[in-house]
């Protein structure tokens, strides 16, 4: 994410206000359990309105884990290339990164906690993952429309079920990395990481076809 300091102050304000409402959250939701962090409480502690707080937040479980609307920059969809060999691994990194803008604040092992204390902030989690499958499915489908290959349709299906089972496939080896032993939840997941799981997926497929 940018820099707070070189944003400008009403932007800076904005940025100030929904980390302070997210850590208040958080924090509330930890002491006190998900049920005793309500709108207003987090609200005050924060020091803004309830009212504010619906500026920042649809509700208290998107504050308590920092989620907010996934983004997907135009520049990265500009880097996909729907010729290369490389497509399947090329979405999966678009995934991760569009996935990423919908998770504010750095403390993944504190949300992985709240998510483990009560599951149904899992399930609100699951949500915004799959906002942002469908906003990468969206655009995907738009580009492979621009190609003479894809537009055509493959088999019969269209450039939006091509995408979506594009999206479904990349999504494999990002699966495959999050629920193995030696994956750390505090680390994360990144593009290096995750490179093994996509050669062993690249692999299977050349085997299975």
């Amino acid at each position: 994410m940018t820099d707070a300091v070189a944003l400008p102050l009403r932007e800076r304000k904005k940025a100030e206000t929904w980390t302070a409402l997210h850590e208040a959250a958080a924090s509330l939701a930890l002491q006190h359990g998900v049920e005793q962090a309500t709108v207003e409480a987090i609200a005050a502690n924060a020091g803004v309105s309830p009212r504010t707080f619906f500026n920042y937040f649809q509700a208290k479980e998107d504050a308590i884990l920092g989620l907010r609307e996934p983004v997907l920059e135009a520049s990265l969809l500009a880097e996909i290339s729907v010729t290369a060999d490389d497509l399947v691994g090329q979405v999966s990194r678009l995934l991760m990164t569009v996935a990423s803008t919908a998770l504010g604040g750095d403390d993944r092992a504190r949300r992985r906690q709240l998510i483990a204390r009560d599951p149904h902030l899992g399930r609100r989690h699951m949500d915004y993952m799959v906002k942002a499958e469908t906003l990468v499915c969206q655009a995907l489908a738009g580009v492979l429309g621009q190609e003479s290959a894809w537009a055509d349709g493959v088999e019969g299906f269209g450039p939006e079920e091509s995408a979506r089972m594009l999206v479904m496939i990349a999504g494999v080896p990002i699966r495959f990395k999050l629920t193995s032993a030696d994956f750390d939840p505090v680390e994360g997941i990144s593009a290096e990481t995750l490179q093994p799981s996509l050669a062993l997926l690249r692999h299977l497929l050349r085997k299975l076809s």
